[in-house]
């Protein structure tokens, strides 16, 4: 029976689950507006359809591999690495002092051991997507949804707002679904080479650049900006696209400048009385952090990185009380609540950087399991992309999004597509980089 299901079957299968997803911010935009009492609905149980059908297709796929010829264990580190990781989480989960709520999540982030286990699919299914036609609609698709979703409160507003949630519920989850986009946008106008597409990739990434600085996601900017440092220093190596990149970069800076210093609104005059501007503040304030993290005690600054320095010293504090497997998935939900420690530490739950927080739920071993499956990632497919621009797209932006992470939470809307990107990674990987460099 196995025999007869093909693997273009599997790869379209897993195509048309992860474009459930795409849509999802669409979906759920439609019922916030018309149908609020199933708001969030779509997500939460996307989550389940998708890892699920996910994790069977992938067992289906790699029985197939296996009865094959020729497979070397070298070509499933990242699975194995992962099993390992999936192990020290369900001990954890059954060690940890509120194991319910450990497997399940709370009811805010929703990020239990289940929903993790679901992300698996979700990362699985993306591996075995060999067609990049289908990354480029996967691609094409969740651009075409930011914008519809974006435009409307925007041009509603006169483009005023600042700080919006859209449909998450903070302006930073909103944000780190900009960086996203703002990545993809940046490198469908450098992968394209018909003029007509070029200049409307172009503007749609001046405009998701806009909304990311107007949304005031500093953490998210800092990672857009990293990785344009990384893209220009590697097309400068490999010779790629060099002029499309530096272009990008005087994009960057120019609208970074121009939102930054002058209250642009649509229908009005330009503001030209601000003389420092947002960035520069956001800056000159993480620069304070860096050189300020002690005081002249001795202490930990806390308003450090807008209090961040006192969620990651809680959260180590935790950590070495529960050092082997952590205390659970949202285990720092009733410490944190539990001390005296002022706002920030008391009722924050998140730690605000992926490590730490995983150092946190399951344990000093766990985290180092997880760091490696990033840094295996992330070297294994630098040495092989090359100047393939649909590896290089999705690579940077998989490495932008890990980078916010580690000032930012995760959150069952924002995550999977982070697990969408590293096991497109994996996939190439095994492809060893012979997948078709073309963009839609």
């Amino acid at each position: 029976m196995l025999a007869k299901i093909k693997d273009k079957y599997l790869e379209f299968s897993a195509f048309i689950i992860l474009m459930l997803w795409m849509i999802s911010p669409l979906v759920e935009y439609i019922l916030k507006i018309g149908y609020r009492h199933l708001y969030t609905k779509y997500f939460t149980t996307t989550i389940y359809i998708i890892g699920s059908v996910g994790i069977i297709l992938y067992i289906i796929y790699f029985i197939k591999t296996i009865k094959k010829k020729n497979i070397s264990i070298k070509n499933f580190i990242p699975e194995i690495i992962l099993l390992i990781l999936l192990i020290i989480s369900v001990i954890s989960t059954i060690v940890s002092k509120d194991s319910y709520m450990s497997f399940y999540g709370e009811t805010y982030r929703k990020e239990g051991l289940l929903v993790y286990i679901m992300y698996i699919g979700f990362l699985l299914s993306a591996s075995i997507i060999k067609d990049s036609k289908y990354l480029n609609y996967l691609f094409k698709t969740m651009i075409i949804v930011c914008l519809i979703i974006t435009i409307n409160p925007i041009f509603g507003n006169r483009f005023t707002y600042l700080k919006f949630t859209n449909i998450f519920h903070n302006p930073n989850h909103y944000g780190y679904y900009l960086m996203i986009n703002t990545m993809i946008a940046l490198f469908m106008f450098i992968n394209n080479d018909k003029l007509t597409k070029k200049i409307a990739y172009m503007l749609i990434y001046i405009f998701f650049l806009y909304l990311l600085l107007r949304n005031d996601t500093f953490g998210s900017y800092l990672a857009v900006f990293a990785t344009l440092i990384f893209l220009f220093i590697y097309s400068l190596i490999i010779k790629h696209k060099r002029m499309e990149i530096l272009l990008i970069i005087i994009v960057f800076i120019a609208t970074s400048f121009a939102v930054s210093h002058f209250d642009i609104k649509v229908g009005e005059k330009v503001n030209f009385k601000s003389t420092k501007g947002f960035l520069l503040e956001d800056f000159s304030f993480l620069f304070k952090d860096i050189s300020d993290v002690t005081d002249d005690d001795g202490k930990v600054a806390e308003s450090a990185g807008s209090y961040r320095i006192v969620l990651w010293k809680e959260a180590w504090n935790y950590t070495l009380d529960h050092p082997l497997f952590g205390g659970g998935m949202e285990c720092l939900k009733y410490y944190q609540m539990s001390k005296e420690k002022g706002f920030y530490a008391k009722y924050n739950d998140r730690p605000h950087n992926s490590i730490l927080q995983a150092s946190a739920f399951i344990g000093i071993p766990g985290a180092i399991v997880y760091l490696t499956f990033i840094i295996y990632i992330a070297i294994s497919n630098l040495i092989k992309m090359k100047d393939n621009g649909l590896y290089i797209m999705i690579y940077c932006t998989a490495m932008c999004y890990f980078l916010s992470s580690l000032l930012g939470n995760s959150m069952y809307y924002t995550s999977p597509y982070f697990v969408i990107l590293l096991g497109m990674l994996i996939g190439f990987n095994k492809l060893n980089n012979k997948r078709k460099n073309n963009v839609i």
